[in-house]
C-alpha cells in the first residue's frame, strides 16, 4: 500500500464511533438501586411481602395435596384388606399394576407397538405408481353396472339395457 492510501486509511478509521471494551473485561459487580422516597419504599415493602405470602400460600397448597394423596393410599390399602385381597409392603395389590397419580405421557412414538411404520423402498413406490388404478364407482354407477354383465364396470351392454333395446 501506498503511504497515501494508508493516511486516508487511517483517517477513516478514526472517523467512526470508538469501541468502548475490548470484550475481555468481567462484570464485577452492579449497583443495587433502592427506593429514595417514602412511597417508592413503601411500594418495594408491599411487594416483598406479596411475594412472600405467595410463596406460603403454594407451599401449603403443595402440602395439601401431599396428604391428600397420603390418606387416599391409606383407603386403598385399608378397602383391599377388608375385601381380603393380598397386600405387599408397598401396599399395592399383588399381581395388579401399580397405579400411580402422575401425568401420561404424550407425542412422539409412544403407545406404538413396534414404533413407526418402516419406509418404503424405492421398488413399492414404483410399482404403486405404475400399476394398474382401480376405480371406485359411486352408488348410481353400482346400479348401472349391474344391470348387465361385470358388476364392478360399466359397458355398452348396460348402456342398452337402461334405453331398453336388450
Amino acid at each position: 500500500m501506498s503511504g497515501f492510501v494508508k493516511a486516508g486509511f487511517t483517517f477513516l478509521k478514526n472517523l467512526g464511533p470508538k469501541q468502548k471494551t475490548t470484550g475481555t473485561e468481567v462484570i464485577k459487580s452492579v449497583k443495587a438501586t433502592f427506593p429514595k422516597s417514602k412511597i417508592g419504599k413503601a411500594m418495594s415493602d408491599l411487594n416483598k411481602a406479596t411475594l412472600t405470602a405467595k410463596g406460603r400460600m403454594k407451599k401449603g397448597s403443595q402440602d395439601f395435596d401431599r396428604d391428600i394423596r397420603k390418606v387416599q393410599t391409606r383407603i386403598g390399602q385399608t378397602s383391599q384388606k377388608l375385601k381380603g385381597e393380598p397386600v405387599t409392603k408397598s401396599g399395592f395389590t399383588k399381581g395388579k399394576d401399580l397405579k400411580k397419580v402422575e401425568k401420561k405421557a404424550s407425542g412422539g412414538r409412544i403407545g406404538r407397538r413396534f414404533g413407526s411404520p418402516k419406509p418404503k423402498t424405492n421398488v413399492q413406490k414404483i410399482k404403486e405408481t405404475f400399476a394398474p388404478k382401480k376405480k371406485n364407482l359411486s352408488s348410481k354407477q353400482m346400479k348401472i353396472a349391474k344391470l348387465a354383465g361385470n358388476p364392478n364396470k360399466i359397458d355398452g351392454a348396460d348402456f342398452k339395457k337402461l334405453r331398453g333395446r336388450g
